[in-house]
């Protein structure tokens, strides 16, 4: 499968772990109450972060890390930015959108190769 692909896909899983971690953290979330580890959403979380970690591997197994993980990292934080601001009302202001803009441009910058 294509490492840009595979990449793609880690990130989905990251970004939906992410999620799913938030939502559980809202319910209650207490460190040491045994109670909270049973949430359906904190579960999904873990397996949604094992499936990244394994995806992660397959794209690092095939691609420069100097170039797979920023560009993955930076997917990963545009994308979680923007779902807060869907899913939970997170602002977003000038500030961050200027600063996502140029997450996206520095992995334009790494992932376009002349020709």
């Amino acid at each position: 499968m294509n490492a840009m692909l595979l990449a793609l896909c880690a990130v989905i899983c990251n970004v939906s772990a992410q999620v799913m971690m938030k939502f559980a953290s809202q319910r209650g979330f207490q460190l040491l109450d045994p109670q909270t580890y049973f949430s359906w959403h904190l579960f999904a979380s873990l397996v949604l972060y094992g499936f990244s970690f394994l995806l992660t591997l397959q794209v690092l197994s095939n691609t420069a890390l100097s170039v797979a993980s920023p560009l993955m990292a930076g997917l990963t934080f545009v994308c979680v930015a923007v779902l807060s601001k869907m899913i939970f009302g997170d602002s977003f202001d000038t500030q961050k959108i200027i600063g996502l803009g140029f997450i996206l441009f520095g992995i334009l910058i790494l992932t376009v190769r002349p020709t």
